[in-house]
């Protein structure tokens, strides 16, 4: 998509919201039923407003499954500030249904649900019928993408699918898992069969069909479903007509000057220049307390890899370590420390939170280490091989040879993932997928980053023995969205 679009989105967005009938309590309810799409170019005005409404539950979602895995923690113990105490309800598995973060991610989302569903309901004025079934297909994805996101951190949630009344969303209930999965897998078919491959050069970043395609393979596999997902992903790595691969060298994947490259099948898309579209991940994940060393405006250090990511997620001479976490010493003397920090999505800027670099959602790398995990399900070891060394050949690391079990196989997939998707997103919703989330997350704490967690005050230790049961695979549903329905009871998630 040309980046140009989402600037003059900016101001009809902002035209088009003084139209809307918001309640600022109930973001389920934020949703009018007014009509006020005329034509094409209104209908596409929205769209993109659509997609710059994936920036801001982005914004937060790093919080709620990397520093939840193995890969990241909130490594600042003493700090009494209330980000960094969140950060570490959500390290120790322990966050309240009142948290901010959670509301304002839960706020936003739903909020780009509404703006999804005001689209896919208004589409019909779009004159060529080409281009409606486009703006619905891409409508439906993000849509789409949205609610896997919700099921897969809260569980049942609210299943909004057409505009409705503040009224009448109060006696809408949460929905069973099954449904949701039901309207995401129904949007993104919709979208693997209706949508183009590829856009000219000036649409580059609009959802194509391999985007629908590998969401629905991985939400496939998140039913377990392999058997599915794999004309899916054998498609999207072997038949996508030279619109994806792997690009040669690691970091050409997240230069801004390679934007949109033909690893990216989908990625949210940022504008820097003062246009508050700039992506703020640089600040948040550059080592805290550098001042402009490493981006203008200091960092804030979030995000900070664990000692085990460090030391046994990456294999001496991998090339993507380097790139992915570097390190800043600070302070002297008896002070001076040796400081870990993101640096996959930091680049040069002019003013703080305000950066070029787009957030991949899906890449081509991604798609190859899926098929490769349905690949070993099925028992074909050796073909698994293949694809997981493409992966690692592009590192700088040597082939992993075909004498493996199919358990040992599992895990080899299940590192290189977490090297190769390092930071994006992925760790989390991989432990959960594969049933691996409390063993992995149990050691991490209790045995092999203890160490930094001993750092921490006696009243904010882990509870170790409690760390981590079924209920806490799940986030707690913000209270505020119980405390507010006057019409019908909600249930929070047990434990909360």
């Amino acid at each position: 998509m040309n980046k140009m679009l989402y600037i003059l989105a900016v101001a009809m967005i902002f035209t088009f919201s003084a139209c809307e009938d918001l309640i600022d309590i109930d973001p389920v309810s934020e949703i009018s039923a007014d009509s006020y799409y005329e034509n094409d170019e209104q209908v596409n005005t929205a769209l993109i407003g659509v997609y710059n409404g994936m920036q801001t539950p982005l914004e937060h979602e790093w919080r709620f499954t990397e520093i939840r895995s193995d890969n990241a923690w909130q490594n600042e113990a003493n700090s009494t500030s209330t980000d960094r105490v969140n950060l570490t309800d959500l390290d120790m598995f322990r966050p309240l249904s009142t948290m901010d973060e959670i509301y304002e991610y839960w706020y936003a989302t739903y909020q780009n649900i509404t703006s999804a569903n005001r689209v896919i309901s208004e589409v019909g004025v779009v004159s060529d019928e080409d281009l409606r079934i486009q703006y619905e297909g891409e409508a439906r994805f993000i849509r789409a993408y949205h609610y896997f996101n919700l099921v897969r951190l809260f569980g049942p949630v609210f299943l909004v699918e057409d505009a409705v009344g503040p009224v009448e969303a109060k006696d809408m209930t949460r929905s069973s898992v099954d449904d949701v999965y039901d309207l995401i897998i129904e949007d993104l078919l919709f979208g693997s069969e209706k949508l183009p491959e590829a856009y000219e050069n000036s649409q580059k970043g609009r959802v194509t069909k391999w985007a629908a395609k590998t969401l629905l393979a991985k939400v496939y596999m998140t039913l377990q479903d392999y058997p599915s997902a794999k004309p899916l992903l054998e498609d999207v790595v072997y038949n996508n007509n030279g619109n994806h691969d792997l690009v040669s060298n690691y970091e050409d994947v997240f230069s801004i000057g390679n934007e949109m490259n033909e690893e990216i099948i989908f990625a949210v898309r940022y504008k820097a220049g003062g246009y508050g579209l700039g992506s703020p991940f640089g600040n948040y994940f550059a080592a805290s307390q550098s001042g402009s060393s490493i981006i203008v405006g200091d960092g804030k250090g979030y995000n900070y890899p664990t000692t085990d990511l460090l030391v046994n997620g990456y294999e001496d001479g991998d090339a993507r370590k380097s790139f992915t976490i570097k390190s800043i010493v600070s302070g002297f003397g008896p002070f001076r420390e040796e400081k870990f920090y993101i640096n996959k999505f930091i680049s040069s800027v002019t003013s703080a939170y305000d950066a070029e670099n787009d957030f991949p959602i899906l890449r081509y790398a991604d798609a190859v280490l899926l098929l490769a995990e349905v690949y070993n399900d099925e028992g074909s070891v050796d073909k698994a091989l293949i694809e997981v060394n493409k992966i690692r050949e592009r590192a700088e690391l040597d082939p992993i040879e075909d004498d493996l079990t199919q358990e040992e196989c599992a895990l080899v997939i299940e590192r290189e993932r977490r090297v190769e998707l390092a930071f994006e997103n992925q760790r989390w919703f991989d432990l959960v997928r594969t049933g691996r989330a409390q063993e992995v997350i149990k050691n991490q704490i209790e045995v092999v980053d203890r160490a930094e967690y001993d750092l921490f005050p006696d009243y904010n230790q882990p509870k170790y023995d409690e760390i981590i049961q079924d209920w806490q695979l799940l986030l707690p549903i913000p209270q505020i969205e119980i405390d507010t329905n006057n019409k019908i009871d909600i249930v929070q998630n047990e434990g909360y």
